[in-house]
């Protein structure tokens, strides 16, 4: 058996644990009398371990043995944990990404500092070693394994299926270091052949190397006294095997059978409901490409039957259409991941740049089991970072400062997310103070961003947005996070080339909110189909608000420019022929589209709008990848190609926006 094929769930594993890590040791951190989180950051710090020596990488094995030792002396009371403590385990969890980054990329076991930070932890741990070794030396002294009994309705069930029981005794080398970690693979080895149903010490004090050198354990198999003898001498650092087998009959009883066929089907329940599949991502892709090849099949065919009118082939084309989306839902399930995904890693981030700022900050979550396709959860992480260490850094004020406006000294850091129909909204907010309005209009006329005639007409809301402009910043020099504005163009970038919409409000003195609305995936979506100069195009629901029909006389002219009157609001009329540098027909009733870009909105003139659909979206290919104005292709009905519309993209191109 080649171990390094399971390096990719080792990994994967090991990356859930490093997440109950931090999120544990934050919950300790503020409240480090109650240790339950320390529990639990030792259980993963022992799972972690015992993987780490089963796949046989030493190095990491060794370091997270010695974040135990310190761990269990935090949970024993022979170290008192402090701000220095904390921190070193922190610096501890950094050394396992390493060691994890290192093993995934080059397949080596090894992370830089770790030596340096295992004798850190020896210095802390070296007075509650002596005191544990002492107490288990007395202990050992004293060992007596008790008997394992066995119930009479589980061996008569064993019985009846031909299985052998077996009492084992195993005893370690006495100078062997790991002793939990042998237990996990005489556990594992065991469990290959058969099934382990009862041990002495307990599995808990088994987990802990809480026992001497010896432990035993009660094991039904198909396998003889000498394959179980061989099967556990292959582990190193064990000492002796000792093997018993029952042969005690029982008398059957069906009050007895009834009882043992309970314990069975309860047994088999749980194992069933545990059940799940690591699938790999780009299986995923390729079956949800076909089933876009599907979604397209199934609108032609039912475009056919519209045309052709054939009853038949109406009904089939229904039932294929139904079938298609019950599939389509189901495959894009498996793709969709709660935003707590990423969310989880946020509040270690804050809390590390606050340490370095001396400043106080606690991260909330809000809606994190909100799902969304992983491949914009995976887009949105850098984005959501950079608003994050922003947030943190440049809008939350110093504990004494808070406190002289009547604030409380933590900062807040909040993170949301919330379903609105087709789209996730996410929200990154701080409780700082704010954006500094006229700072920032006094750097963009230094800067020279925009003119200054423009820059004095603007609103406030729009100066705000200034700082999402590509290199601005409020910063007159630059640090390692820089000033409000770095890493926002680079946000404000990425969403929009995901098809989602970026804006900012900004609350004076009381904080900031960034929000991004995104698609739910990327492959299939819902979008509106406009006719325009004898084209059809799509146009993402996601950017859309209502569709109306105007005369032409409701256009009026402001400043040479086309704009309508909705609800007391202006909003100005754009041509989507002649964005697309086409010639518009004239006509007395037309159509319009409001659709939103950049948080303002816009009324797109089209020749037709044809109604809603779902699309599967196509790549624009190598050749047209630059083209300005879309973001890829999909096939319509009657096999014709439709262009999906950037509307942004669009007015930027023809200098509207």
């Amino acid at each position: 058996m080649d171990i390094n094929s399971y390096k990719e769930i080792f990994i994967e594993e090991a990356k859930d644990n490093i997440k109950i890590f931090n999120s544990a040791l934050l919950k300790f951190e503020k409240d480090t009398t109650d240790l339950t989180p320390v529990n639990d950051i030792f259980r993963a710090a022992h799972t972690l371990k015992g993987m780490a020596a089963t796949m046989g990488y030493d190095k990491m094995t060794e370091f997270t043995h010695s974040l135990e030792d310190i761990l269990d002396n935090i949970r024993n009371g022979s170290i008192k944990a402090d701000a220095e403590i904390t921190g070193l385990i922190f610096k501890g969890i950094d050394i396992i990404e390493k060691f994890l980054e290192n093993i995934s990329r080059n397949n080596i076991d090894i992370a830089e500092g770790y030596e340096e930070l295992i004798n850190k932890y020896k210095e802390y741990t070296k007075a509650g070693l002596k005191i544990s070794a002492k107490v288990i030396k007395e202990e050992q002294k004293k060992e007596e394994i008790p008997d394992i009994k066995i119930e009479d309705i589980i061996l008569n069930e064993v019985f009846k299926q031909n299985l052998n029981v077996y009492i084992i005794k195993v005893t370690l080398a006495e100078d062997c270091v790991f002793k939990n970690v042998r237990v996990f693979m005489v556990n594992r080895n065991l469990g290959e052949k058969g099934e382990i149903i009862k041990s002495s010490p307990s599995a808990k004090d088994l987990e802990e190397g809480k026992f001497g050198n010896s432990f035993s354990v009660a094991y039904i198999t198909k396998l003889n006294s000498e394959e179980i003898e061989k099967l556990l001498y292959k582990i190193a650092e064990i000492k002796k095997v000792e093997v018993k087998q029952i042969k005690k009959e029982i008398d059957e009883s069906k009050e007895t059978e009834k009882k043992t066929e309970n314990i069975i089907s309860n047994t088999e329940k749980k194992k069933i409901l545990s059940q799940s599949v690591r699938v790999n991502i780009e299986k995923l892709d390729v079956l949800l490409n076909l089933v876009g090849e599907l979604v397209i099949a199934k609108i032609r065919l039912d475009q056919i039957s519209k045309d052709k009118q054939f009853e038949i082939l109406k009904e089939t084309a229904n039932e294929f259409d139904r079938i298609i989306n019950e599939l389509q839902a189901e495959v894009t399930q498996v793709r969709m991941l709660p935003v707590n995904n990423i969310f989880e890693r946020f509040p270690r981030i804050a809390r590390d740049i606050a340490v370095e700022e001396g400043k106080e900050v606690e991260t909330e979550i809000i809606g994190g089991d909100i799902e969304i396709d992983r491949t914009v959860l995976e887009e949105i992480n850098e984005p959501l970072l950079h608003l994050v260490r922003n947030s943190v850094a440049h809008g939350i004020e110093k504990p004494e400062e808070r406190v002289s406006r009547g604030k409380s000294r933590k900062g807040i850091i909040r993170l949301s997310a919330k379903r609105e129909r087709n789209s996730v909204i996410i929200e990154v907010s701080d409780d700082g103070k704010g954006i500094d309005v006229l700072k920032v209009r006094r750097k963009a006329l230094e800067m020279k961003i925009l003119s200054e005639e423009k820059i004095k007409n603007m609103t406030d809301e729009e100066i705000v947005n200034i700082i999402a402009l590509p290199g601005f910043s409020t910063m007159d020099t630059v640090d390692k996070i820089a000033g409000r504005g770095v890493g926002v163009d680079v946000v404000k970038t990425k969403i929009e080339s995901l098809g989602g919409i970026f804006r900012i409000e900004n609350y004076p003195g009381e904080g900031v909110k960034f929000i991004m609305k995104l698609p739910l995936t990327l492959a299939i979506i819902q979008a509106l189909l406009v006719k325009a100069a004898q084209n059809i195009y799509a146009l993402p629901v996601i950017h859309t608000l209502e569709t109306l029909e105007l005369n032409t006389k409701s256009v009026k002219l402001i400043q040479g420019k086309r704009v309508i009157v909705l609800r007391d609001e202006v909003i100005a009329v754009f041509s989507l022929a002649e964005l697309l540098k086409k010639k518009s027909e004239e006509k007395e009733v037309i159509q319009i589209v409001i659709v939103e870009v950049r948080d303002k909105k816009i009324a797109l003139e089209v020749d037709e709008v044809l109604g809603q659909q779902e699309i599967a979206i196509k790549s624009l290919g190598e050749f047209l990848k630059y083209a300005k104005g879309f973001s890829g292709v999909t096939i319509l009905g009657d096999g014709r190609i439709s262009l999906i519309l950037d509307i942004q993209a669009l007015l930027e191109e023809n200098n509207n926006l």
